[in-house]
């Protein structure tokens, strides 16, 4: 079954990978069992699935996909690894969110939000806290209406940036929507980096470091030399790759711990440190390896500190 549609940011609907990411979010959230690694009932109405046989429908679309891999029983592996990495990156955002705000955040900044659903699922956690989600203005109408269809309410401190990066920089686009720049900020920048261009990641690094001491980013990243246990995968970012080419979406961009660590630093952050999936884990979940199906040496997050 083709699942896929050729949306685009320009034509006013959500990128397919920030569409299948929601999705996947949603099955988690419905359909795992307990206990869960996140808790995202706005995944649901965000993705604009009619309901969970959709859902349901979708993932095993998704899985067709993948169909290259050697089995179908490795591709639903592989797929529910995604799932569940997904689930874990917002999960980490949730726990760092929690510690900054002892620490005096003064503001959240949402980088390519797309369908990111942190301004909701945790709007009692950053009450008082100005909220931004950076995207391309079409996509963020189209969220927009689905919030609205879905009667989920925007929340008061919650602002939407509009960013064209065909017209504007970055910095132009932060202090255009409000941002300040003195300000203790946290930064998410989840399921981008990879899309972007070496010397955008570096341009878009180099804005951030410039904020107050104490600010923070949290990424995702995809790594060149990324290997699996399963010897039936052993390439788990080219497969990945191949799918999202697919999608219209190819990966501009791979990076190993040190060379993002040396990109991080020569751009002002002072402290960088990796998360592998053992470690959110025994952080933050209890050490349950039964919840998680990514291995525990997988390493594909960080928080830095500037």
């Amino acid at each position: 079954m083709l699942i896929f549609r050729g949306g685009t940011m320009e034509d006013g609907s959500p990128s397919q990978t920030a569409l299948m990411v929601a999705v996947l979010r949603a099955h988690h959230c419905h359909l795992a069992p307990e206990p869960k690694i996140l808790q995202d009932t706005t995944a649901l109405p965000l993705s604009g699935m009619a309901d969970l046989d959709a859902v349901k429908d979708y993932k095993n679309g998704v899985i067709e996909f993948f169909s290259g891999l050697s089995s179908r029983a490795v591709a639903e592996s592989f797929v529910q690894q995604i799932t569940d990495s997904v689930c874990m990156r917002s999960r980490l955002v949730e726990e760092r969110l929690t510690e900054a705000r002892t620490q005096g955040l003064e503001q959240l900044v949402i980088l390519g939000a797309g369908l990111d659903s942190t301004a909701y699922r945790c709007a009692a956690q950053l009450d008082g806290v100005p909220v931004f989600e950076i995207d391309h203005p079409a996509t963020q109408q189209w969220k927009k209406t689905r919030l609205t269809e879905c009667n989920i309410d925007l929340p008061d401190n919650l602002q939407f940036v509009g960013f064209d990066f065909e017209n504007q920089t970055l910095a132009e686009a932060l202090e255009a929507g409000g941002v300040r720049s003195d300000a203790v900020t946290m930064f998410t920048w989840l399921g981008v980096q990879m899309y972007l261009t070496p010397a955008t990641v570096q341009a878009t690094l180099a804005v951030l470091g410039k904020f107050p001491s104490g600010s923070q980013l949290i990424m995702d990243f995809a790594m060149p030399d990324a290997t699996h246990p399963d010897e039936e995968l052993q390439d788990p970012v080219g497969e990945l790759n191949r799918v999202v080419s697919e999608m219209g979406e190819p990966f501009e961009s791979t990076y190993t711990e040190q060379q993002l660590e040396d990109c991080l630093k020569s751009a002002g952050f002072t402290d960088v440190s990796f998360y592998t999936a053992g470690r959110i884990l025994d952080s933050y979940l209890e050490g349950n390896r039964d919840i998680c199906s990514v291995p525990d040496e997988a390493c594909f997050l960080l928080a830095a500190t500037v």
